[in-house]
């Protein structure tokens, strides 16, 4: 799971920077592509508090991770590029950064 991980992270963040840096807006069907990869990643997390922090930690950070892919879903149905950003940037990649190794 760790490959996977650090690829849909590399995904993310090369779709984050094409959007800031050069105002790329073909970002929405790019995102598309890489839903199942997001919904591997949700289900893997999901599935059990794996990491043995505290439980009420692991609620909390699942909650909001099912809120960051609601946010993704609604960012894409509307078209809305600031939300997509703001999800997959400052939702999804900070989940994905916390299984990524150190470089």
């Amino acid at each position: 799971m760790q490959e996977k991980i650090e690829k849909l992270y590399e995904q993310l963040q090369s779709i984050s920077d094409d959007l800031l840096k050069y105002q790329v807006r073909g970002n929405l069907a790019e995102i598309k592509k890489i839903i199942p990869q997001m919904q591997e990643f949700a289900m893997w997390f999901l599935e059990t508090n794996k990491f043995g922090i505290e439980e009420e930690l692991y609620q909390d950070m699942s909650k909001n991770l099912v809120k960051i892919l609601e946010d993704i879903v609604s960012a894409l149905e509307q078209e809305d590029r600031v939300l997509l950003y703001d999800a997959v940037e400052y939702g999804m990649m900070e989940y994905l950064a916390l299984f990524c190794r150190a470089e």
